[in-house]
């Protein structure tokens, strides 16, 4: 089977899952340039010409699951015309229970036939300096790692006669799946002594519900909680000022500071 051309689809507010991603399509070697399908901003228009030998498809892990948003917006944009996928969930060094799962299923309701999948770590949305966990991942270890896999991939591939010959690739997760993120008006606040009002915030939240004028207004109801305006902000003005959100952090700082490795199954 072909591995010569690929297209990675991912959401990354914070970056951390593109790096992944990419540093897979490079372990591909490749005879031509990457297309790519970036799924962190709305659309306007749905992707053309989507033919490839295999698509790559990334996304975070939030709280065991495969964001809502990120599988709207798969359902909405992507096609899987009978394409290999290979399928990888980036979490934050706690757990990612079923959300490789739920993205497997996914790509095989869109049409893609999965060929190998996997969970790598990257550094937690909550993360800061005084409580930070995962911090700097995915490092150079992971990014080799990555590369290695996508090289594994390519090799399963070109040793494959055809995809009807291949077993339902196996993952972990359960069904029904587990609660993921519940609906809850907070967001991130702005510390109006430190805001430059640069518009960084709106910038880069993926909902689009952070809005800049003479103040930066959020729509609660609306965040996802990615952290990708606190992540991004130049001056540091905005930050978690939610009580809960503290006390997960602490959580995850103090029970889940030992380093995991990558998994992978192919």
């Amino acid at each position: 089977m072909k591995c010569d051309t690929a297209q990675l689809i991912f959401f990354s507010p914070t970056k951390t899952t593109m790096k992944i991603v990419d540093a897979i399509g490079e372990g591909m070697k490749l005879s031509t340039p990457l297309s790519r399908i970036d799924l962190t901003f709305p659309l306007d228009t749905v992707p053309q010409g989507q033919a490839s030998d295999v698509a790559v498809i990334g996304t975070p892990g939030y709280a065991g699951r495969v964001p809502a948003l990120v599988v709207d917006r798969l359902r909405q944009n992507v096609q899987g015309k009978g394409r290999p996928a290979v399928l990888v969930v980036v979490y934050g060094n706690r757990a990612y229970e079923d959300a490789l799962l739920e993205l497997r299923n996914v790509a095989e309701e869109l049409g893609f036939v999965p060929v190998g999948a996997a969970a790598f770590i990257g550094e937690h949305s909550f993360s800061t300096a005084e409580l930070p966990v995962a911090a700097g991942r995915p490092d150079a270890d992971d990014l080799k790692k990555a590369r290695d896999f996508g090289s594994r991939i390519r090799e399963k591939m070109q040793a494959c006669g055809a995809l009807d010959q291949l077993p339902l690739l196996q993952v972990p997760g359960n069904f029904p799946y587990r609660d993921g993120i519940q609906p809850s008006s907070i967001s991130p606040d702005t510390n109006e002594a430190l805001c430059t009002l640069c518009g960084e915030c709106a910038r880069v939240c993926p909902t689009q519900v952070v809005r800049v004028t003479d103040l930066v207004h959020t729509d609660k109801s609306g965040c996802i909680r990615c952290s990708a305006c606190i992540k991004a902000c130049p001056t540091g003005a905005r930050f978690w000022n939610v009580p809960k959100i503290h006390d997960t952090t602490v959580f995850l700082h103090t029970k889940h500071a030992a380093p995991k490795e990558p998994e992978m199954f192919l």
